[in-house]
């Protein structure tokens, strides 16, 4: 038996039970991987309480991203080994047994050898957020010398994907709160401005200079159609979140068209980030505040 926090019912943190359920069959392409680690995430609490836009009925567990050690290889498996330490991403999609578990089965595809530059939990922590960067990152395809004004640069998503930018030698602006101002300094953004004053996506711009050839917004709420006016011309937007609002102004501006970027997991990207984060590094970029990752008892104490 392995224990859970298995979903009976979608509902609030209460339904994140530990409970015990059969050990899952092993594919001829799965690993079967000790969960050290699991991630915390919103996406987690969205198909906690409804499950329905994931395609998922009861019963399930939630968890996507994962650090551990495998324990079992399928016979089609070549590239991990029992004892290996690994991390992984799940599809927020369609994945019915996720990580908030004792143990894991998963397609060998979405696990990888950890980085032994890494802590367990600073493992378990990157993959659904780093993935999203490196997407979002690849789709707006910055030069070196490139302004670009980021949304949320001190969030998740964000505080990652400034630090790659800043390896690519690309100028980053944010607007956040005073608290963040310090921690966005010290990841390499080169103007940060008070988020909560009128005017501050202008303010950023006047302290640039010129418009910004990116807009990358992690939050929603407006934010990128209220960033449009300061888009160059031929500029490069995109989002993670929502696109809603009046976007006219990126066709005035003949903008490459709003893109939602979407967490992927291959190999490639683990290792194009093992390496991005190598030369982020050498630059000086530094590491945020890792995501919140726990066990099964810490993982469901993190909902409420």
């Amino acid at each position: 038996m392995v224990r859970a926090l298995i979903i009976e019912q979608p509902g609030g943190p209460e339904v994140l039970r530990p409970t015990g359920m059969e050990r899952r069959r092993l594919e001829p392409a799965e690993v079967r991987v000790t969960v050290e680690a699991a991630g915390v995430n919103p996406v987690d609490a969205g198909n906690r309480a409804d499950p329905a836009w994931a395609g998922l009925a009861p019963p399930y567990v939630v968890g996507y991203e994962f650090a551990g050690r495998v324990a079992e290889v399928g016979e089609l498996v070549d590239d991990l080994r029992v004892g290996d330490a690994v991390w992984g991403l799940l599809p927020v999609r369609g994945t019915r047994w996720g990580a908030y578990a004792e143990e894991v089965v998963a397609d060998a595809r979405f696990v990888a050898l950890r980085p032994p530059s890494l802590e367990v939990n600073e493992a378990a922590a990157l993959p659904l957020a780093g993935a999203t960067a490196l997407q979002l990152l690849d789709r707006l395809d910055s030069a070196p010398g490139e302004w670009i004004l980021v949304h949320g640069a001190a969030g998740g998503v964000g505080h990652l994907l400034v630090q790659l930018w800043h390896a690519r030698g690309a100028q980053v602006a944010a607007p956040a709160s005073p608290p963040r101002h310090e921690l966005l300094h010290r990841l390499g953004v080169c103007v940060v401005v008070d988020r909560h004053e009128p005017g501050a996506i202008e303010a950023a711009r006047d302290q640039v200079g010129s418009d910004f050839a990116m807009v990358a917004d992690l939050v929603g709420q407006g934010r990128l159609p209220a960033s449009l006016d300061v888009v160059a011309e031929r500029g490069r937007v995109g989002s993670i979140v929502e696109l809603a609002g009046d976007l006219e102004e990126a066709v005035d501006r003949n903008a490459t068209p709003p893109r939602r970027a979407r967490a992927a997991w291959s190999r490639r990207a683990q290792r194009a980030g093992r390496a991005r984060r190598g030369r982020g590094r050498a630059a000086g970029a530094r590491r945020g505040p890792p995501a919140r990752t726990g066990g099964t008892r810490t993982s469901a104490r993190r909902h409420r």
